[in-house]
């Protein structure tokens, strides 16, 4: 992804009820260890909206998701991989819809996003400037 890392952590994710509070626990615990207190809330706003779409299209699948996070000079970039090989779909919400705003959330807290798709699944990812 043409990135210099200068930390890594990676989590798996089970498809479970505690998902979200696991993923932003571990986010918040490792953002907080590598100096970057600042970067904290619109990190675990990404993560959370990607997580939340990988437990939601993988709730069947034994194998849950997994959790990167890597930091480069200027950027954090979030990776959240799943089994399913549906590729994001950014909508446009309703007014009074309460889905379908989390990749627009994800687009205007990060400077670029997108995902790959392999045979055992996607890798969807965003960069947050720091």
């Amino acid at each position: 992804m043409g990135i210099s890392v200068g930390n890594f952590a990676a989590s798996k994710i089970a498809a479970t009820g505690e998902a979200l509070a696991q993923a932003r626990q571990f986010t918040r615990r490792h953002l907080i260890r590598w100096g970057l207190e600042e970067a904290v809330d619109d990190v675990i706003t990404v993560v959370g909206e990607l997580t939340g779409n990988a437990v939601r299209h993988t709730a069947a699948a034994e194998d849950g998701a997994w959790l990167a996070l890597a930091t480069s000079p200027r950027t954090v970039m979030c990776i959240v991989r799943d089994p399913s090989p549906q590729v994001p779909s950014p909508r446009r919400a309703g007014q009074l819809a309460t889905y379908g705003r989390g990749l627009g959330v994800v687009a205007s807290l990060s400077c670029v996003w997108g995902w790959t798709v392999d045979g055992d699944g996607k890798a969807v990812w965003a960069r947050i400037p720091i």
